[in-house]
């Protein structure tokens, strides 16, 4: 490795941004991280929960993660990775029914038999899918109802696309649902889930990455958000972050691309290329963590039908990392204009208790230890049909990259696939 001198700015210090840096260590760059959070991981970033260190929002790896086993492997970590076998659950009319399995699908009476099967045959369907180019040109909704019929498709998965798109809902891709699909059902052995999880979560992967960074040259700047990039006409950009002003040889951003729109347009780039950015629309996300004095199932995830809360699903982090509480996520996904969106955390919480009390009779009040709410407000990309040919420009400018996890479409945003993403991108421009 040959030590370079040209400065290199990553923006954002997600798993993607991070995944950027430690490859451009690698080519022998010093890079120079600029993070608007006071801490590294975007949303795989920990914090301090009752005395707990935990991820603000969920992650799990699946068996396919093959960008991820290969960066753990590379800086050491591979043993820490840990398997589990989890299980889902479906909620439905007061009622928690196993779900994920050939036999609690086929043994859920709340469709016909006639849904089940298809519902079974489209999981498999996805498996064998190799060119989605035709899903991109089509809405999840109607593919999904072409499959399971409007009872089906409203039972089975209308709420969990109303509860996180909302008034979107109806355009999201089917590539988009497709990959979701495959993905974890690409994690299944004999049928069964196996998920993983570090043993401290992805605390362990983004420190090591920190440490690796800080120790060849890498600079990391928290707190510290960008203000403007000003392309250069030979390449590269001025960037003013709130602490300083600097030229650099190249840019890499990571950080939502409506986060991007708003820094482009403070910094007086051209309308029309601002016109291609403006096309990208994020919902935010309220994800309230309770930590309890008991178990609510006995399944990692659960999804939710239940008109009286607007919550798509629940995850127990507990059921599948090995923790001393039992810790519970429950996500609560709105676009902006929402009325959801200006609820208090304290609103969110207590919605998301309540409906912990129907899903369980036997927890009470008393179970609950302690609970917080952590927002994002670009946590999910909202992916419409044909966006693929509807994605901004990757490069719009010399030695410029302007990048997030929509640009790994048709997957859906994870560590893994940022990781890929990131590391790929350095390989293919830089020497």
């Amino acid at each position: 490795m040959s030590l370079k001198s040209d400065k290199v700015a990553v923006i954002g210090a997600g798993p993607m941004g991070l995944a950027v840096a430690y490859e451009l260590i690698l080519k022998g760059y010093k890079p120079e991280i600029f993070e608007a959070d006071n801490r590294l991981g975007g949303m795989a970033a920990s914090f301090n929960f009752d005395g707990l260190e935990i991820e603000r929002y969920y992650h799990f790896h699946c068996l396919n993660d093959y960008a991820f086993f290969d960066l753990l492997d590379e800086i050491g970590l591979k043993k820490e990775l840990k398997w589990k076998k989890t299980k889902m659950g479906f909620f439905y009319q007061n009622k928690l029914y196993k779900w994920g399995s050939l036999n609690s699908v086929l043994l859920f009476s709340k469709v016909s038999i006639f849904t089940r099967i298809r519902y079974l045959l489209h999981a498999l369907r996805c498996l064998t899918i190799k060119d989605w180019s035709n899903l991109d040109k089509i809405s999840a909704m109607d593919w999904l109802k072409k499959w399971l019929g409007k009872k089906g498709y409203s039972i089975l998965w209308g709420k969990l696309f109303e509860y996180k798109f909302y008034n979107f809902s109806s355009n999201i891709s089917a590539a988009w649902i497709w990959s979701r699909i495959n993905r974890l059902g690409k994690s299944r052995k004999y049928l069964v889930e196996n998920l993983g999880y570090l043993n401290q979560g992805s605390l362990d992967l983004i420190n090591k990455l920190e440490n690796i960074i800080r120790k060849n040259g890498g600079v990391i700047n928290l707190s510290e958000p960008v203000l403007c990039i000003n392309p250069i006409n030979n390449g590269g950009a001025i960037i003013k972050s709130s602490n300083k002003t600097d030229t650099y040889h190249s840019v890499i951003t990571t950080i939502p691309i409506p986060l991007l729109t708003k820094i482009f347009k403070t910094s007086g780039i051209d309308r029309r290329i601002i016109k291609n950015y403006e096309k990208t629309i994020s919902i935010a996300c309220a994800c309230v963590i309770l930590k309890t004095s008991k178990k609510i199932t006995d399944n990692f995830w659960t999804n939710i039908n239940d008109n009286r809360y607007s919550i798509p699903g629940i995850v127990e982090m507990s059921n599948l990392r090995e923790l001393d509480s039992h810790i519970i996520y429950v996500p609560f996904y709105m676009p902006e204009q929402h009325p959801n969106y200006i609820k208090s955390d304290k609103n969110l919480i207590e919605e998301a208790w309540e409906c912990i009390k129907t899903i369980n009779p036997n927890i009470e009040d008393k179970d609950l230890i302690s609970s917080c709410c952590n927002r994002y407000r670009y946590a999910q990309p909202v992916i419409g049909t044909e966006y693929k040919k509807n994605l901004p420009p990757k490069q719009p400018f010399k030695r410029i990259f302007t990048v997030d996890t929509t640009f790994y479409y048709p997957e859906d945003r994870g560590i893994s696939e940022s990781i890929k993403f990131g590391r790929d991108l350095v390989r293919e421009n830089f020497n």
